[in-house]
């Protein structure tokens, strides 16, 4: 069942949905990492793809669903490796 980002709390798996706003790839000179921020208008949790310069499919303004382990970040809730699946565009 999808929750919302507010609920989000650390260590607790969560599903959440929502839009991609903003990516964020990692310098070239740092190992491969990918930062997804979602946006559910509840808050904003930052999915990130460890050893990846990039996700099939993770855009700026797709809408998807991520589910994973939460953990406190820097900025933001994190999930690290999200498992996740795209939404169709026209998915509320």
């Amino acid at each position: 069942m999808t929750r919302s980002v507010a609920e989000a709390r650390p260590r607790e798996r969560i599903e959440v949905g929502g839009v991609v706003v903003a990516l964020t790839h990692r310098p070239s000179s740092e190992p491969p990492g990918l930062v997804a921020r979602l946006d559910d208008g509840t808050g904003e949790i930052d999915l990130v793809w460890l050893g990846r310069r990039e996700v099939p499919g993770i855009t700026p303004g797709r809408r998807l669903v991520a589910e994973g382990m939460v953990c406190t970040g820097a900025l933001r809730p994190t999930i690290f490796n999200p498992a996740y699946r795209l939404l169709r565009e026209d998915t509320p």
